[in-house]
């Protein structure tokens, strides 16, 4: 292992969002205003505006890629992210998307350790035998593949999706409800 952690918070230290579908028009509008008034990088930006979770309607940028997070059965929360240039780089995609996250650097890249306080504690990222956060990347808008390094090495096309699903370590991790082409 190599490295430490690393906690991301869009909001702060004192307030946590949850990821639940109610409350998605909250935080897409505060992660507006947060990328609007205190964001440092303007090339990407998310919408409040956009009709349904996750669509690119409204949403400002020459090119555009999409979040998909799953923390349990049902629980989908999808967001699109503008930027410039030829791609998207994975950890630039978390940090725009306003979803609070930790990571932990290994030698084949950064891991995501947690998501939205999931798993609520943790003591070692990607325990052996434990529930983890799969990666997956869809360059097409169709079809997840997982990426064989960490979200720090992952480059996220126009019209790609980033995806995170919490699962269990036995079998093959089953990837996010497919995304829609940004």
């Amino acid at each position: 292992m190599v490295g430490h952690s690393v906690r991301w918070r869009s909001f702060g230290a004192r307030l946590r969002i949850p990821l639940t579908a109610s409350l998605l028009s909250v935080v897409l509008a505060a992660g507006v205003a947060v990328a609007a008034g205190g964001s440092s990088d303007a090339s990407a930006s998310v919408s409040s505006s956009a009709p349904t979770p996750g669509s690119c309607a409204g949403v400002p940028g020459h090119n555009h890629a999409r979040l998909v997070v799953e923390a349990s059965a049902g629980k989908v929360v999808a967001r699109c992210i503008g930027f410039s240039g030829s791609s998207l780089p994975g950890l630039k995609l978390l940090e725009e998307s306003h979803v609070e996250f930790s990571t932990q650097a290994f030698s084949f890249g950064v891991a995501i350790c947690q998501v939205d306080d999931i798993p609520a504690h943790y003591t070692k990222c990607l325990p052996t035998g434990q529930d983890y956060w799969a990666l997956f990347l869809s360059t097409n808008g169709r079809t997840w593949t997982s990426p064989s390094v960490g979200i720090s090495d992952i480059k996220v096309p126009p019209g790609g999706s980033l995806g995170l699903r919490y699962d269990s370590p036995k079998g093959t991790p089953a990837p996010p409800p497919h995304p829609t082409p940004a």
